[in-house]
């Protein structure tokens, strides 16, 4: 649990918006440097670094920009729509809720969670007969984020008897470690969101299983034309670039650490 949170921790250090943040106050730092030799070296790389960051943080943030890396990052895979495949699994991934007593269970799942449930329940109408996995551990809460889902999927009308639950993992490599027995030679649809599927894949191709990706949801779309206001900074395209920053991220940690 402890390497799980400081890789959390580490990895928020780079994301866009604290990253944009980091650079600025760096030259800012460069600017007041008084050494009389270096001082007007100082002060251009300084003027640099804050004129850099603000662009910076401008393209994170300008969903035009991030638009046209997101949508060929999470464009790899699409949803399946051919309902004649031999599925014996519909394996989703957890994305994270928070527990309030007072709010059913599809108010207290997060935004990256709930269409995956969605998705879900339309592939367990294209093929009844498979079983649905639902992966995710308990964080910071009470309960497990794999049983957050169940509630929701019974809820739109999957049978409980039809559903699995994977409770003690943290991450998505946890995630393929332990389903791997279960999945061995079977057919299975994999679910999680867009911009995390690329990663999930290569992951539980690792373990030597062969998903079949079902993204769920997508941040971008194909768009033909943009509004003005669209060009302006705004808290949708830096959440896009987040998300981007983070797989990118998970990626190259994986990599580094042989996970794929």
């Amino acid at each position: 649990m402890f390497s799980f949170t400081l890789k959390k921790l580490i990895a928020r250090l780079f994301f866009p918006l604290p990253l944009g943040i980091e650079i600025i106050l760096l030259g800012w730092w460069l600017t007041r440097k008084k050494k009389k030799f270096a001082s007007q070296t100082y002060r251009k790389v300084g003027r640099v670094l804050i004129l850099s960051g603000c662009i910076f943080l401008y393209l994170v943030s300008c969903s035009p920009f991030i638009d046209q890396i997101m949508y060929h990052f999470e464009h790899r895979y699409l949803p399946v729509q051919d309902n004649k495949l031999d599925i014996d699994y519909i394996v989703v991934l957890g994305g994270g809720h928070t527990s309030d007593e007072f709010l059913p269970a599809n108010s207290q799942i997060s935004a990256w969670t709930l269409p995956r449930v969605v998705e879900s329940v339309r592939l367990k109408k294209m093929f009844p007969l498979a079983k649905v996995i639902y992966s995710g551990g308990i964080i910071n809460d009470a309960q497990s984020n794999a049983l957050v889902m169940q509630k929701i999927a019974v809820m739109l009308g999957v049978p409980k008897e039809d559903i699995i639950l994977n409770k003690k993992v943290f991450d998505t490599r946890d995630e393929a470690k332990a389903l791997k027995n279960i999945l061995k030679d079977k057919k299975f649809i994999l679910v999680t969101s867009a911009s995390h599927m690329w990663r999930a894949v290569a992951l539980f191709k690792k373990y030597g299983l062969k998903p079949i990706p079902s993204p769920s949801p997508y941040l971008s779309k194909k768009t033909s034309d943009y509004l003005w206001w669209s060009y302006f900074p705004s808290y949708k395209g830096l959440q896009k670039s987040e998300r981007l920053f983070y797989e990118l991220l998970g990626m190259a940690w994986a990599k580094f650490k042989g996970y794929i």
